[in-house]
């Protein structure tokens, strides 16, 4: 039996009218700017004991593309490929599919990854974990790393808050010295990634892992 509670949105009609995928595709959604991303190390909830069962979703056609695109060192760490594999069908594609969808149909997209990792965390983080972006964007990194905080980690507060400050303002993040932010176009696949050495606009470099999400995500929720 499934749990009679649910912690999240419920289509009612009124406010929440359908399945968010099935608004943007129909060219329902607000036409206003859309500012969106997802961590380099973000939330899921790994399935299967096995890198076979973790892999299933991908089909077996896509199997051989799957192992080369989530565990290219055949390293058979099953918690480690389950992690990625989860938190791309879960938040990273999902950003991507919303970035395509809305930019296809006129809308200004600016995607982003937050990849930065306070530099006290570096020895336990791999990546930056789920709303870790946070404390840069809000400015509370003081609050968030007290003695910890290194020049780096307010750097990366100040640059942030000048990007989403000027979107609020503006619908748009770009402005003074900040380094570009495309605006996202699928033929490119540009996301601005908020890495340890800086913000830098590059082609995604997830692209082969995120159209395997992709595919695998479409299969079950057509």
């Amino acid at each position: 039996m499934f749990d009679p509670t649910y912690s999240g949105p419920m289509i009612d009609g009124r406010v929440v009218v359908d399945e968010p995928g099935a608004v943007y595709r129909a060219g329902r959604a607000v036409k206003i700017p859309i500012m969106i991303g997802a961590n380099s190390m973000d939330l899921g909830f790994p399935k299967g004991r096995t890198i076979d069962e973790v892999l299933a979703p991908f089909g077996a056609e896509n199997r051989a593309r799957a192992r080369s695109a989530y565990d290219p060192s055949n390293s058979g760490d099953v918690r480690t490929v389950g992690l990625l594999v989860a938190s791309d069908r879960m938040m990273v594609e999902p950003v991507r599919f919303v970035a395509k969808t809305l930019s296809a149909q006129g809308q200004s997209v600016y995607a982003y990854r937050f990849s930065y990792v306070a530099e006290s965390m570096r020895p336990s983080w791999p990546g930056a974990p789920h709303a870790t972006d946070i404390p840069f964007v809000f400015d509370t990194v003081a609050a968030k790393y007290g003695a910890a905080l290194t020049a780096a980690d307010a750097a990366t507060a100040e640059l942030a808050i000048g990007y989403w400050s000027a979107f609020a303002k503006t619908g748009n993040p770009n402005g003074g010295s900040r380094p570009i932010w495309p605006a996202y176009d699928a033929a490119k696949d540009q996301i601005l990634d908020f890495a340890n050495s800086g913000a830098v606009a590059k082609p995604d470099p997830w692209r082969a892992r995120l159209d395997l999400a992709e595919h695998a995500n479409n299969s079950e929720y057509p």
